[in-house]
């Protein structure tokens, strides 16, 4: 049988439960009817014109990414913003979009652990433990072998798939890693009292970097979308999973996306 867009919808709250997600956030199905059937679903990081062309192209009928493309209440939506405009070609072509952000970050075998174990980190704990117990924001592990902070740059160049990465050298080996994918330099003072050497996430500005690296550890910026990207294949693995043993016959699809930032 297939699955509709609401079964589809149950899956994703089991993964990324929406109650996980920071109280700024905008997680959930944001487009679409409930009851519509879903023979192809469509994973990827985000709502593009890319992915939307993709979607269109492969007659999806529902598309579930991390980043939400509402965030905040819509007064109008025309084609003249490009977010709106995304939105009207889906829900024109009936094409559902659910969204997983902060939920997905803070869940158990979501962003954050993917990342962790793409690094190669060891008794990985939850960096910001949430209010309810169920994982939370950032991870923190140690490496089996300590290494350089040049030699874990490359590491992390090559697992990621990234042609150059932003180093805040604080002269530290690294063995305990911190990280958080996405945009997490707000949490550079967890990192430290938990005892981080070093610190991996994404929009590291200058004075953020300053305060990692004058307090004693390293600062490695690896991208918001290269921290992010990793989950998606591992999302699209477990809802394949889920559908399969519910008896669903959709067929899950992975978009091809591009880096948004690249180095010329």
């Amino acid at each position: 049988m297939e699955a509709t867009v609401n079964d589809i919808a149950k899956i994703m709250d089991g993964i990324a439960p929406p109650n996980l997600a920071e109280s700024w956030d905008n997680v959930g199905l944001l487009v679409g009817r409930g009851t519509t059937a879903v023979k192809k679903m469509m994973i990827a990081l985000d709502v593009s014109p890319e992915v939307v062309a993709q979607a269109l192209e492969q007659n999806v009928q529902m598309i579930v990414t991390h980043h939400p493309v509402i965030f905040t209440p819509v007064k109008k939506m025309t084609d003249s913003i490009w977010q709106h405009k995304l939105l009207l070609d889906c829900a024109e072509n009936k094409i559902a979009v659910y969204s997983a952000h902060t939920s997905l970050d803070s869940a158990l075998g979501g962003v954050n652990d993917v990342l962790a174990e793409k690094l190669g980190l060891r008794q990985t704990e939850v960096l910001l433990p949430s209010a309810g117990g169920e994982a939370g924001l950032g991870r923190i592990g140690i490496l089996p072998v300590a290494l350089t902070l040049a030699e874990f740059a490359e590491k992390i160049k090559a697992v990621l798939k990234l042609e150059r990465v932003a180093v805040g050298d604080a002269g530290s080996i690294v063995e305990k890693v911190a990280l958080c994918g996405g945009a997490g330099a707000d949490f550079i003072d967890e990192a430290l009292a938990a005892g981080a050497d070093t610190f991996v996430t994404g929009d590291v500005k200058y004075h953020a970097a300053q305060q990692a690296v004058f307090s004693g550890m390293n600062i490695i910026d690896a991208t918001h979308q290269g921290t992010e990207l990793p989950v998606i294949n591992m999302l699209a693995d477990r809802i394949a999973l889920r559908l399969s043993a519910g008896g669903f016959r959709t067929q899950v699809l992975v978009a091809k996306e591009r880096k948004i930032l690249q180095y010329l």
